[in-house]
């Protein structure tokens, strides 16, 4: 096997499952590599270990030339939103994403603690120590919680992603975010939904992937954003009724002057966004309305800033360490 081993040939199999030569380049394989050692056999032999290692691939499978490369089995896998049958061939993206979630909780010193099936119990806790529930405040509570949270994009193009995912390493969870939308508001919504999924316990173990966060007849995305909605907004869900505004500013000035002004412990992006979910005709208003607050979304940023503080990065070798920092953005 080590005989004919070529780079050549492994960019090939990875090709087949999405995973493109560029990609393999910048991510799989460490800066170090020269493509002068892409023709020796013992050097490709090194670099397919640290291109199954970053990409949560199977090894054997990525070496044996006439078989189909895999990922590495996934734990018990419960999919939201389509009746997946991936739980053993997971996609991409959760494969990727599934490794990043494992490397996080390699990393961290976390003892979770179980939170409250009651929304408004931890909204109470978070308000004590900060003046409102939105992002900062959310991944402040998780990390206290010994919840670890990181947001991972680093995808192949075209690759079919997901909203949020859950998984459980020994007694403590990992959430994942991987929304395209990175304003904070949108990302402390999918957030709050993955904290719903803890809190009313319908994940006890392995994985949990929210490929879509929206209005579902599944009681279990039901209560997950009924939990959400009252870990952000309190008492006050849908409190601009089907009111009408004619532009982002109108409707910025006025949620400021006639709510935020008595309600500062409430998040304006939580209620611009809470608009826009009932109210569906609205609902690019309120995305304007979301840039015009945030014109530089980084939530991502945010969110990815504050698990790079937690890591203890000494617990990684070069390679991991390089590859985390470029998923990372740091």
């Amino acid at each position: 096997m080590t005989e004919s081993l070529t780079m050549a040939a492994l960019y090939g199999k990875l090709s087949k499952i999405g995973l493109k030569k560029n990609y393999v380049r910048k991510n799989g394989l460490p800066s170090w590599w020269d493509d002068e050692l892409n023709d020796k056999p013992v050097a490709v032999l090194e670099g397919a270990g640290y291109i199954a290692k970053n990409l949560n691939l199977d090894l054997s499978s990525l070496l044996t030339p006439q078989e189909k490369v895999k990922f590495n089995r996934p734990p018990h896998t419960k999919f939201k939103q389509h009746n997946s049958q991936n739980n053993q061939h997971p996609h991409l993206a959760q494969a990727l994403a599934s490794r990043f979630a494992e490397l996080i909780s390699l990393g961290v010193e976390v003892n979770y603690t179980p939170l409250s099936k009651d929304a408004k119990t931890i909204r109470k806790d978070i308000l004590s120590h900060w003046t409102k529930v939105d992002l900062t405040s959310l991944l402040d509570y998780c990390w206290s919680q010994g919840i670890a949270v990181g947001y991972f994009d680093h995808f192949p193009n075209n690759t079919e992603k997901f909203a949020g995912l859950i998984q459980w390493h020994s007694t403590s969870p990992v959430i994942i975010l991987s929304s395209k939308h990175q304003q904070s508001a949108r990302l402390a919504f999918d957030l709050a939904h993955e904290l719903g999924h803890l809190a009313l316990a319908h994940l006890k173990d392995g994985v949990l992937v929210d490929e879509e966060i929206k209005f579902d007849n599944d009681s279990e995305e039901k209560e997950a954003n009924q939990f959400a909605t009252e870990l952000l907004l309190g008492d006050y869900d849908n409190c601009l009724g089907d009111g009408k505004f004619q532009n982002a500013e109108k409707l910025s000035k006025y949620v400021q002057e006639h709510f935020i002004s008595h309600h500062p412990d409430i998040d304006i992006g939580a209620i611009i966004l809470n608009y826009g979910w009932h109210n569906r005709d609205y609902f690019a208003l309120a995305m304007a309305t979301l840039k015009l607050l945030e014109p530089n979304p980084n939530g991502n940023k945010i969110i990815n800033e504050y698990l790079a503080n937690q890591l203890d990065w000494d617990k990684f070798d070069d390679e991991t360490y390089e590859y985390l920092e470029k998923v990372l953005g740091v």
